[in-house]
């Protein structure tokens, strides 16, 4: 366990200041080459539906050491470059991680009949108490990546005894108003942005059988050319909601935000080219006397990227350290208020 950390800026690699390259460059640039060993497990959610945990247990590791649950992002998997980064250094560390396929992804493909979004704060419920039951008395911590920080947001915001499953929580790049979001798709330019997700949510769909009695509503003339469209045809009403507006209202994670009882770290970047930094302006304000939610935000980034230049960190990921220094701390509290303090210089000095 560490203490007394610096949490130290951001500085991008020279040749990834830009913030589109942070993004996609960020998808593959790993170091991480390693072969799946994980042992599955399946968890039952309340409407029969299963969802599937990758237990990746290093051999040093015993009842009572810390465990972390890793959730991917839209249209990710266990198998995402970020989950296995992640699981294979907290490996190291003599961390079990556990990394979760969100309904019918990955492993789970073919296994549920609803869709996973960004109110599926339930189904993370489940899978904790899961964990629990296989690593009594262990400390268990959470790493979101996009959507999957926003569900993991909604958890801690909205189920009144997260505390009582988790000790803390980290979540990168969270939407946490989703219409502002889903808006982005709509600039110049961000229509590759959009494409490629809605094509891997219709792939995803179409490979599930349990799918095919809803796939008229994403073909022929129904065929969604925006995420909005996808989330209004698909996602809301198999998920239960009146319309993609409805869905977007009922799950956007930022007025619950001071609800959260967990010591909890947000990192976004000022430049996100999918999270637009504003939906966080309402937050900093809402959350300046809460201190369980740490928000913290770098001048540069992209989505999912931090590809950094020389540091004294081991490789160039940058938030992949930074997500080991919180998970791994003694005291996320302390370790909090020293990145507020930060926070407080001018950004072009602390980012």
């Amino acid at each position: 366990m560490k203490s007394d950390l610096e949490f130290p800026p951001f500085i991008p690699h020279r040749f990834y200041r830009n913030p589109h390259l942070q993004t996609i460059v960020g998808q593959f640039h790993s170091r991480i080459k390693t072969s799946y060993q994980a042992e599955q497990h399946s968890c039952r959610l309340p409407d029969n539906d299963l969802l599937i945990l990758h237990d990746d247990c290093p051999g040093n590791w015993m009842v009572g050491d810390r465990v972390v649950i890793l959730l991917h992002g839209l249209s990710g998997c266990h198998g995402s470059s970020y989950m296995i980064r992640m699981a294979h250094k907290l490996n190291q560390k003599g961390v079990r991680v556990f990394r979760m396929d969100l309904r019918g992804c990955g492993a789970g493909t073919g296994l549920a009949k609803s869709p996973y979004h960004a109110g599926s704060f339930l189904d993370l419920q489940v899978a904790l108490e899961r964990i629990e039951s296989l690593c009594p008395r262990s400390p268990i911590g959470i790493a979101g990546f996009s959507l999957g920080g926003t569900i993991t947001l909604n958890f801690l915001g909205r189920y009144a005894t997260s505390s009582d499953l988790v000790d803390r929580a980290v979540v990168l790049n969270p939407p946490v108003q989703l219409s502002e979001s889903v808006k982005v798709f709509g600039r110049p330019l961000f229509g590759r942005y959009q494409r490629h997700f809605v094509s891997n949510l219709i792939k995803h769909v179409r490979k599930s059988h349990l799918f095919k009695e809803h796939t008229h509503k994403i073909s022929g003339e129904n065929y969604p050319r925006s995420m909005l469209a996808f989330d209004d045809q698909f996602t809301a009403p198999l998920a239960g909601f009146e319309s993609a507006e409805d869905y977007y209202s009922q799950c956007s994670p930022a007025e619950v935000l001071k609800e959260i009882s967990v010591p909890t770290l947000i990192i976004s970047a000022q430049d996100d080219p999918l999270v637009p930094v504003t939906t966080y302006q309402d937050a900093l304000e809402n959350l300046s006397d809460h201190d369980k939610v740490t928000l913290h935000l770098t001048r540069h980034g992209g989505h999912l990227g931090y590809i950094s230049g020389p540091t004294s960190d081991p490789d160039p990921r940058w938030s992949d350290w930074r997500i080991m220094d919180w998970l791994l701390c003694e005291s996320p509290e302390s370790l909090a208020g020293q990145i507020r303090e930060r926070s407080r210089q001018p950004l072009a000095q602390s980012a």
